[in-house]
Formats: C-alpha cells, structure tokens, sequence
C-alpha cells in the first residue's frame, strides 16, 4: 500500500496534468513512474521521498519530446514513464562519478577521450 505522503503527491502532480499548456499525456507517464521509485525505495524520509518524485517527475516530463524524437517510443506517456524511472538512477551515477572524477577526468571526457 503506498504511504500517504506519495499518494498526495501524485494526486497533486497529476493535478498538473489539466493545465491547458501541460502535455497531460507525459505528465501522467512522469508522475507514474516518480511513484514506482518513490514506492520502490526503501528506507526514505518524507522529505527524500517527496524531493525524489519532483525529481524524477520533472526530468521524465522534459526529456518526453527528445526520447518521442530519437527513439521508437512515439507515445509520449510510456515515454514520459521510462524516462522518469531510468533518468533520476543514471543521474545519481553520473553525480558518483563527478565527485570520484579529477577535473583533468570530466575534461578529457568533454574532448572525446576516454577517462
């Protein structure tokens, strides 16, 4: 059963979703998948949770118009799901590696060459 504090956040990110200049179909796709990670999680406070659905909501509705673009997901509420789900964990990898990394590291990577 999912905890109060994710069921008024999707109710109020959905919410959202009937703005007239909101795709409501990526919106729906975004929160969707902000509340499988926020339900799949363990061990979060209110506050991480809460901070990680707006997180993973707002990356899935943005990156909806690049993946529909370059990808043969057309439908933007699928897409809007599996980028809300995939983006926020390969952010928190590249944030890893960021802080392990040298700045002569993230340069050389900029360049094209292999870190």
């Amino acid at each position: 059963m999912a905890e109060p504090t994710t069921t008024a956040t999707v109710a109020g990110l959905s919410a959202i979703a009937f703005l007239p200049f909101i795709n409501g179909d990526a919106m729906l796709g975004a929160v969707l998948g902000a509340a499988f990670i926020a339900t799949f999680e363990r061990d979060l406070t209110t506050f991480q949770r809460i901070r990680n659905m707006l997180l993973a909501t707002g990356i899935g509705y943005i990156s909806v118009p690049l993946i529909t673009e370059h990808t043969f997901l057309k439908t933007d509420a699928v897409a809007g799901l599996l980028a809300s789900i995939l983006c926020l964990f390969i952010l928190v990898k590249v944030m890893d590696w960021v802080k392990a990394a040298k700045l002569s590291d993230i340069l050389n990577f900029f360049k094209g060459g292999k870190s």
